[in-house]
């Protein structure tokens, strides 16, 4: 059973990684290469990878609120998904890194402190991707596990939602995405405070 399960997360990781990868070539394609070509393939990148970070995000706390099928199905996958946007975030900074190519050095002072806010998610989301894999996850401590996962997901949620949130500024329309964020957000706290509420009661039956 776990075999058959763990063949399917494989089979839908590659799935959304080859989509990942024929949406980046196609746009490769229709822009004739360059920068602006690099361009579009970080902003079709970040709106994958944040549609998949969004269900590896909320996938527990739904189930933890709502347990309907639909809902465990997606927690059934969630390692699965967060590969994917793993993946699609490593899409992501090969964009950035072919704007960057020309002149790393220029482009790198060009950028605002918060950059290294950037590095450090991609640092920590390498770091989740390896640490996923069965044997790796086996050798640590689960706390520790446990740790790095839930800073790397949070720490990625801030990211985004600082990106869409000062972009704002910019056009309307990333109204919705930030929204989203919010959402997943108030989702994960009110399914952290009913855990609190259930311990507390469980505590004072005991």
């Amino acid at each position: 059973m776990k075999n058959s399960a763990t063949q399917k997360g494989m089979r839908l990781l590659a799935v959304i990684a080859a989509a990942i990868a024929a949406m980046c070539a196609v746009l490769v394609i229709a822009y004739g290469g360059g920068a602006e070509a690099a361009h579009a393939v970080v902003r079709w990148t970040a709106r994958t990878s944040l549609v998949l970070f969004t269900l590896a995000y909320v996938s527990r706390p739904l189930v933890q609120l709502r347990p309907h099928s639909t809902a465990r199905d997606i927690l059934a996958y969630r390692k699965w998904l967060g590969l994917g946007f793993a993946t699609s975030h490593g899409f992501h900074l090969a964009g950035i890194v072919a704007i960057a190519w020309p002149a790393p050095g220029a482009f790198i002072r060009a950028q605002d402190p918060t950059i290294v806010i950037a590095i450090a998610t991609f640092l920590l989301l390498g770091a989740m991707a390896v640490t996923s894999i069965e044997r790796v996850r086996k050798a640590m401590q689960p706390k520790h596990w446990k740790r790095l996962h839930r800073t790397g997901m949070h720490v990625a949620w801030f990211v985004f939602f600082t990106t869409y949130a000062a972009a704002v500024r910019a056009s309307a329309l990333y109204i919705a995405p930030a929204a989203v964020l919010l959402v997943i957000a108030a989702i994960r706290a009110a399914a952290w405070f009913r855990g609190k509420r259930h311990q507390r009661a469980m505590s004072h039956a005991a």
